[in-house]
This record gives C-alpha cells, sequence and structure tokens, in this order.
C-alpha cells in the first residue's frame, strides 16, 4: 500500500472530483456557451482555436477520464487498513 498524509490524499479526492466535474460538463459544452474548451490549446501548445464547436468525447477527455481514474486509484490505495470496522459500524453482537 501506499502511505500518503491526510492533506494528500484530500487533494486527490478534490481533484479527481473537480476534473471529473469539468469533463462532464465541458463535453456538452456548457461551461463555454455550446462550445467546448480544450485545455492543450489555452496554454499555447496546440495551434488551434482553444474554444470550439467541437462537442462530444476527444482525445482531451480520455486523458482526463484517464486521470481521474488515476488519482481516484491512488487514493483508494492510499486508504488505512487498521480501521476497526466492527467499532465504526457498531456490530459488536452484545445480548
Amino acid at each position: 500500500m501506499v502511505e500518503l498524509d491526510d492533506n494528500v490524499r484530500m487533494g486527490l479526492a478534490v481533484g479527481a472530483a473537480a476534473l471529473l466535474v469539468f469533463e462532464i460538463l465541458n463535453m456538452g459544452g456548457i461551461l463555454a456557451g455550446g462550445d467546448k474548451i480544450f485545455l492543450i490549446d489555452m496554454l499555447g501548445i496546440g495551434d488551434m482555436s482553444w474554444k470550439r464547436p467541437d462537442t462530444g468525447f476527444s482525445t482531451q477527455d480520455i486523458v482526463g477520464f484517464l486521470g481521474v481514474a488515476a488519482m481516484g486509484g491512488l487514493w483508494f490505495a492510499s486508504k488505512e487498513d487498521d480501521l476497526d470496522w466492527e467499532a465504526l459500524l457498531g456490530d459488536d453482537e452484545e445480548e
């Protein structure tokens, strides 16, 4: 298992959730008024306009969802295994 600080784990969870929401809203063109925002072109790496009416599934979306999966997987792999589940769930079998 990977051991990460609680702040890093929270950052991974928030980052994965924010990227997932951005990808879902951006695929439909909701964020830019019917156009899709292309982050690579926005940074100046690509040669096309950063805001285009090309909505739908693209290479950027594949990279975004892979990023969400990687951050979520790292968050899940860094969880603590030494929790007392019986105490948390209240299954102490008292009669």
